[in-house]
């Protein structure tokens, strides 16, 4: 089951929605309206509170109800929020662009500086980052498993007796 919270401006408007998505896959940030500092800020602290009481590894963060830019909020994305993320285990951040200049503006941005710190993946439509953290997901999950099948042979050899080179 799906976890989701509506975050509301002093006037009711919700400006951001936060939903943790079955089985901790990864956690879906829509932006809606306009945006400012303060709701940047209100709405990244939220999802860094999840992540610090549920860690995961993968955001699908869309701008597709955006409205306008919100550069303003650029210097505290990357000195602030992100590396807090990063401590706390996010890796993937599959961006899904603003259908306004303004927005997509202030994502190039932010851009250059986040990739630093997370991989970071921008798309025009939420089925392609769904899909992009699919495959992000599996290849986090393949290392351990390869591990662990290798354990288990080397185990399996060294019990029957045979020589392991």
């Amino acid at each position: 089951m799906n976890e989701y919270k509506e975050l509301k401006k002093a006037n009711g408007d919700v400006f951001c929605e936060v939903t943790r998505m079955s089985g901790n896959a990864y956690v879906f940030i829509n932006w809606i309206g306009i945006q400012s500092l303060e709701t940047v800020v209100i709405g990244g602290n939220y999802v860094l509170s999840i992540l610090r009481a549920k860690p995961c590894s993968m955001l699908l963060n869309s701008n597709r109800e955006l409205i306008g830019p919100w550069e303003t909020a650029i210097n505290w994305w990357v000195y602030k929020w992100a590396p807090q993320a990063k401590d706390v285990g996010v890796r993937y951040f599959a961006h899904v662009l603003s259908p306004g200049i303004y927005g997509q503006r202030s994502f190039h941005s932010l851009y250059p500086q986040l990739k630093m710190q997370l991989e970071v993946k921008p798309f025009e439509d939420e089925e392609g980052a769904k899909e992009w953290l699919q495959t992000k997901s599996f290849k986090s999950r393949a290392p351990c498993y390869w591990h662990t099948c290798l354990f288990f042979l080397s185990t399996l050899l060294y019990v029957i007796g045979l020589p392991i080179y």
